[in-house]
Parts: C-alpha cells; structure tokens; sequence
C-alpha cells in the first residue's frame, strides 16, 4: 500500500509540472507580415491575436522597430476587438518601441484585430518589427497567460521613386458642392494643381470595422460599415470599391466623409479592396487598401462514397470532399447515428475516412462541409456495418484516488485505528502498573523493616518482663505457663507476618 501511494503522489507531481504547458496556445503577429514599399510612402499594419480555439478576453503587448528604416506616423484602436484599455496605445520613435494592452468584457476565441499601426517607409533596406513581449489572457477566471509564440513582420524598404514637383498654376478645377462626387482630374503634366508650399500631406486612413474584423479573415455578410477618423486638416476624400488592390480611388467626396456603408449593390462574394485617400492643402497622401473577404454562398453539394473493406471482418471507408469556389472548404463534421460528431481536415477527407468500432447493423452517415467564412452544405448516405466487432466489457473505472476508499479498505484503516488506539492505551497502563508496582515494593519493603524493629523491641520487653517475673521466689505452675504462651504466640506472629510479607515480595518479583 505504501508503494501504491507514492506512485499515485509521482503521478500527481508529473501532471502538475507537465499539464499547465499543454493549454500554451494563442499566437500574436502582424498582418500583413512582409511587404515593399518606396521610401516616403506610408504602409498599415494590422497586430491581430489568434486565439487558436481558447476563450481569452486580455492582451498586452511592446512590440520594437528599427528607427533607421521606418517611422510610426500613428496608432489606431478602430475596429479594435477590445473596448477597455489598460494601457493605451503609444509609441516612440525615439526608442522605437509601440506598447498597448487592453480587454474585451465579453470573452473570445476567433482571430481578432487588436490595433492598426501605420508606419512611414524611411530609408533603404530590411525593417523588422517585432514583439518584444507578449501576454494573451484566457477568460477562465483565473488570467492564465496562454500566449505561445509571435509572427513578426519585415518589410522592404525601396528607393524612393522620383517626383516632380510641378510649377504653381492658379487652380481652374471647380469646387464640387459637398453633394457632388466625381473623378479626380489630373493636369496634363501629371501634377496636382495645388502647390505645395508647407507640411506634409495626409497619412493613410486607418479603416475599422466592427463587422469585418479582420481582413484576412472570410465573412459571411456582404453588408458592413468601414470608418476612419479624419485628420482636421483634410478637406478631400476619394474612396473607390474593386477587385484588385494597387487600385487609386478616384471618386471625390467634399466634403470628406468618415463612413462609409458597403451592401451587397457594391460588395460581392471574393476578394475586394476599399481604396481611401486623404488630401489637404499639399496633396494627396498615401492610398489604404483595405482587403476584405466575403463569402455568401455555401459549398457546392457533394456525395459521400462508402468504400468496403477488403474482407468481411474490415470497415469501410467513407470518401467525400466538396467545393466552394470562394473561399474554400475549412472543415467537415462526420457524424454516424447519434454518436459524437468528429471533426474531418479537407486533407483526411480527400484521402478517405476509416471507420471503426461499429457494431453490425445500419446506420445514416452525416456529413456537414464547412467554408473558410462558416458557410455549410450537408450531404448524408446510409451504411450497412458487417464487421462482427463487439464493444469490450469495460469495468467501472475509477480515479486512482477513490480507488482507495473500499469498504474494504476502509474496515482495514478502521481495524489498524483501533489497535493502534489498543496498544497505545496497553503501553499507558502499563506504565501506570509499573510505578504503582515500584511504590508497592518500596511500601512493602517499608513495611518488613518496621515489623522487624516492632517485634524485635516487644521481643525484648517481653524478655525483660519475663526475668523480672522469674526472679521472684515463688513462682506457680501457671504463672510458668502464661509466660510460655506468651512467648509461644510471639514467635508464632512475628513467623505469619514474615510470611505474608514474603508472599507479597513473591509477587511483586
């Protein structure tokens, strides 16, 4: 039994130690994570947080840059997953470092947007941006960090293109009414006709959604509002919808709008862009392509094919796979009868689905295809299973720990309790008995000495008693004969006593 417990203690240690690293899952990265952009141009990175499957609700992060290649011109909490901020976005160029942490009150496990960056392409060559740290907090009560590793970005940095600064000309273009929209026209040199004469001109919108979260993420809806914040020195905005990105925008809206509502007259299933572009009093600025990715319909129907096994005692294989020409399948759930759904890759479908552990007879298949955006077509097929399996006879199993607590094995802890009690008390009294015998001995002992000192001094009374009667001169019969008896009963006494005394020292031995 004592070998049986530290077995169960080790095992206890080695789920304690090993267990907490299993649940490490969540990621932090950059999206998009490489890129190439002219020195000048301003770009946006998106810090997003895949939770991989756990229910997190808390991030922080100090993400560093190299200040010799790149800039932070702003950072942005729109479209943000997060509505509480413990710490709120900022970032040094100085130090080239951008921290932020925030929260969400109700709990997650989707890849979310946590914070848009926008940066400014410096100067030539490689610049890496990195998480210096990183903390993903799960929503089990307790903060458990779950974070498990980072994707950071790095991006090219190119030659600057070359510009042409075209002389000041007086502006002919109408001013459109703030109810107009149109094409922006260019001069025939390709310059603006405004002049620069101070400052910079705009950066790049940064786009949020609260509908489509992330852009690198398929959503189901093609109906979602985008805004942006609009610097107070903006006074033209262009925003064009397409198909592919690099596109310039050419609509104008002034004045500029802060909002816009794409539906499904303007958003259709694929991949588009949500081109926006600021201009001031300088000109136009950078161009944010913001990607988005819809997928309304569901995957094409599909057929289960059920392959039997090469002999009687095998179970077939079940072959399916669908199509979605949007976004893709993502997943497939197999469910036979009313068992637990199991959860197939596209990869394991494709190369076929062995079954196992299915007691003879007929059954409905199931089979639910998953799209990249959540969509669903669902497919079914009976099944016949002739493999002759039979469920093993399982014994109720219990935890190691309450294996202990038998009725058996807990009489025998109650039985060694009371002997144990038993032999206690036994050693106790025995210890009692043994001073009340030593305090017997000495008393005893005690008692034989006293005896011996009383007799022997009434031994020598009587003696000299006796004498003093003797040596009268006339002495009868019996006088002679009490003095005998006298002598007689002493001798007799001091003999019964000094044999109870021995009798007791007997025992006591």
């Amino acid at each position: 039994m004592h070998t049986r417990i530290q077995y169960y203690l080790l095992y206890a240690i080695v789920l304690f130690c090993f267990f907490p690293g299993w649940s490490y899952a969540a990621e932090v990265s950059l999206s998009p994570s490489t890129g190439s952009y002219p020195a000048g141009q301003s770009f946006t990175v998106a810090v997003r947080v895949n939770p991989q499957g756990k229910s997190v609700n808390a991030v922080e992060s100090t993400l560093t840059f190299d200040t010799s290649k790149v800039s932070v011109v702003s950072v942005s909490k729109t479209g943000s997953v997060f509505s509480l901020w413990t710490t709120e976005p900022t970032f040094s160029n100085t130090a080239g470092t951008i921290q932020f942490g925030g929260g969400s009150p109700s709990p997650f496990s989707v890849p979310s947007a946590l914070v848009s960056i926008t940066f400014r392409a410096v100067a030539e060559g490689s610049a890496t941006i990195d998480f210096k740290s990183a903390s993903v907090l799960a929503a089990d009560g307790l903060g458990t960090d779950v974070w498990s590793s980072s994707v950071k970005g790095i991006y090219t940095i190119t030659a600057a293109a070359a510009v042409t600064t075209p002389s000041p000309t007086p502006d002919t273009t109408p001013t459109p009414t703030p109810t107009d929209t149109g094409t922006i026209k260019k001069p025939a040199d390709g310059g603006d006709n405004a002049a620069i004469t101070y400052g910079d001109p705009p950066v790049a919108p940064e786009i949020g959604s609260k509908i489509f979260l992330d852009p690198d993420i398929w959503y189901a809806t093609s109906t979602g509002l985008f805004t942006w914040t609009l610097p107070f020195d903006v006074n033209v905005l262009a925003l064009d919808v397409s198909t592919t990105t690099g596109v310039e925008p050419t609509t104008l809206h002034k004045p500029p709008i802060s909002e816009f509502l794409l539906t499904p007259a303007t958003l259709a299933d694929g991949v588009q862009y949500l081109n926006v572009r600021y201009k001031n009093l300088v000109g136009w600025g950078a161009i944010t392509h913001r990607m988005v990715k819809v997928d309304t319909t569901a995957p094409l129907p599909f057929t289960i094919n059920v392959r039997a096994g090469n002999t009687p005692n095998t179970f077939p294989l079940l072959v399916f796979e669908a199509h979605d020409p949007t976004s893709g399948i993502d997943k497939y759930e197999l469910t036979i009868a009313d068992h637990e759904p199991v959860t197939v890759t596209p990869d394991e479908a494709h190369l076929g689905y062995l079954l196992s552990n299915l007691v003879d007879g007929t059954y409905t298949v199931k089979v639910i295809a998953f799209d990249k955006a959540g969509n669903k077509t669902e497919s079914k097929t009976p099944l016949l299973i002739t493999a002759g399996w039979r469920p093993k006879v399982e014994t109720d199993k219990k935890s190691p720990l309450l294996a202990l607590f038998t009725f058996t094995n807990t009489l025998i802890t109650s039985l060694l309790l009371l002997i144990i009690a038993f032999i206690v008390y036994l050693i106790y009294e025995r210890k009692q008995f043994s001073r009340k015998e030593t305090r017997l001995r000495k008393e005893t002992k005690e008692i034989q000495d006293q005896m011996e000192k009383i007799f022997s001094a009434l031994r020598d009374e009587i003696h000299d008693q006796i004498k003093s009667i003797t040596r009268k001169p006339r002495f009868s019969k019996n006088e002679r004969l009490a003095v005998d008896n006298l002598e007689n009963a002493i001798e007799v006494s001091e003999t019964l006593i000094e044999k109870e005394i021995a009798d007791v020292q007997k025992i006591l031995k």
